[in-house]
């Protein structure tokens, strides 16, 4: 079986980010990372994101090798 990571983002990454781009609203952010607003709230639950979100996020934010500044790695699932 071939495993796709997915991440979730650490608790107050989507604030941290919101505040060092100068994004004043939820839906600014929501288009910078390249979600649709209304499951932005989702993420800030939990919800995991695919890897490929992740590497833009951290691209967006200078790093594209920095994932563990943002996210979290979610755990599969027992079998």
């Amino acid at each position: 079986m071939i495993y796709k990571p997915r991440y979730v983002f650490r608790p107050g990454a989507l604030e941290a980010i919101q505040r060092s781009r100068n994004i004043q609203t939820d839906e600014q952010l929501a288009l910078y990372i390249g979600i649709e607003p209304k499951h932005l709230e989702k993420l800030r639950a939990g919800y995991p994101v695919s890897a490929e979100v992740a590497l833009r996020v951290a691209a967006l934010q200078g790093d594209k090798n920095y994932l563990a500044a943002w996210f979290d790695l979610e755990q599969p699932a027992a079998a």
